[in-house]
């Protein structure tokens, strides 16, 4: 759904910080399986006793853990856009709208929100949200914004 210009109050990409504090339990998950299939494979290669071992199993925590937004961010492109009446959410070339009735904060002051009755991270910055949060409490109160 494509908006006019003028309707969008707000649009973001996310960031590399966004993506790392910010993901989904799915994406968590993902990581996991990631760490364990490299502690896997390290294990058969190296004894777990051997310096060699923890320092490659260090190394393989650090690479799933940082590497793994920029992989987010190159494959998903997530962007986020916010109207008068929608969330917009952009994600792997798909680009899904929600009107904002059907938005909820799950936790206040938190990512999580129940996005069309799913539980759904947002992986925007604390500025998206504040936008998010504000516009929510103006369309729950039904006052227009000037």
């Amino acid at each position: 759904m494509k908006k006019q210009s003028n309707d969008i109050l707000y649009q973001e990409e996310s960031g590399y910080k966004d993506l790392l504090l910010r993901k989904s339990m799915k994406m968590r998950l993902m990581e996991t399986l990631a760490f364990v299939i490299g502690m896997l494979l390290l294990s058969q290669f190296f004894d777990s006793r051997t310096d060699a071992f923890k320092i490659f199993a260090f190394a393989i925590a650090i690479a799933v853990v940082g590497l793994a937004p920029f992989l987010y961010k190159f494959m998903l492109r997530p962007s986020y856009t916010l109207t008068k009446t929608h969330l917009i959410i952009s994600m792997g070339g798909q680009e899904t709208s929600y009107p904002l009735s059907e938005v909820e904060p799950v936790f206040e002051g938190r990512h999580l929100y129940r996005v069309g009755g799913k539980r759904q991270s947002l992986m925007v910055s604390r500025q998206f949200l504040n936008h998010l949060n504000e516009r929510l409490y103006l369309y729950q109160k039904g006052k227009k914004r000037r």
